[in-house]
């Protein structure tokens, strides 16, 4: 069953064309990776989906409700964003909250759900995310891949058909990337949709249904992992691939 499906999704930063028509359906307890290098559009993408940036053009269904992201009002944008949790790169909480007042903030302030409630809800995520007992804790105090975890507990508090998360842990400490990957597994297991963008090889052979790799604004190839990390099509996948796989093989000599 289809959750979400864009169409032609155009978006441009003056003269530069970022996204030059991406079509993309996501099945229920789909999990997608997005691969490319740096200025291939992957993140700008992913926020499109959220309305973090507005796109040129573009149709979006979700959960059955069609929207023209051209001309989407702040009530469509309100309700895209109740029915998707987005996972920054650099965590984006706040330093003046508690771990479980990061959690629940959007539940009680966007969602209007009781306190207690809202409190009930985020202990028991951020208990899945490995945090128990951390709740009191401020950001500071935290380590990267805590916070990356809070900011995990946080997208999944909200009850979202689909999460994005823009590579997640691109910001971390290498000893700290594995924690945050474990906990994006498990929910996976779970059943929960994902849309990732990373450059975690391992984790997208391992725990994704479909990899897409963008180049230059487009698409330009998409299939399992086995197709595409064992017999990609494209050449700009191939050289991609190649180039990601050796510095992964050098890091891990070092």
């Amino acid at each position: 069953m289809s959750v979400l499906e864009v169409k032609n999704v155009k978006k441009r930063f003056g003269e530069n064309v970022i996204l030059k028509g991406i079509d993309l359906t996501v099945n229920k307890g789909d999990v997608i990776v997005i691969l490319g290098p740096s200025g291939s559009g992957k993140t700008t993408f992913l926020r499109c989906l959220n309305l973090l940036e507005k796109p040129d053009s573009g149709e979006l269904d979700l959960c059955g409700k069609n929207y023209n992201l051209q001309k989407v009002s702040n009530k469509e944008k309100l309700e895209i964003r109740r029915t998707s949790s987005f996972v920054f790169q650099n965590y984006n909480l706040f330093a003046n909250k508690t771990v479980l007042q990061n959690v629940t903030l959007g539940l009680t302030l966007a969602r209007k759900v009781k306190k207690a409630e809202a409190n009930e809800i985020g202990r028991s995520f951020l208990d899945k995310v490995g945090l128990a007992g951390k709740y009191d804790y401020y950001p500071a105090q935290l380590s990267g891949g805590m916070q990356q975890r809070v900011g995990i507990a946080r997208a999944m508090a909200a009850n979202p058909e689909v999460i994005l998360f823009d590579e997640p842990t691109s910001a971390l400490d290498p000893e700290l990337i594995g924690e945050v990957l474990m906990v994006m597994k498990q929910f996976a297991k779970d059943g929960v949709t994902m849309i990732v963008v990373t450059h975690e090889m391992g984790f997208a052979r391992e725990v994704a249904n479909q990899v897409i790799f963008m180049a230059d604004g487009v698409i330009v190839e998409k299939g399992t992992p086995e197709q595409i990390f064992d017999n990609p099509q494209e050449e700009r996948t191939k050289t991609f691939l190649k180039r990601i796989l050796k510095t992964e093989d050098q890091v891990q000599l070092v």
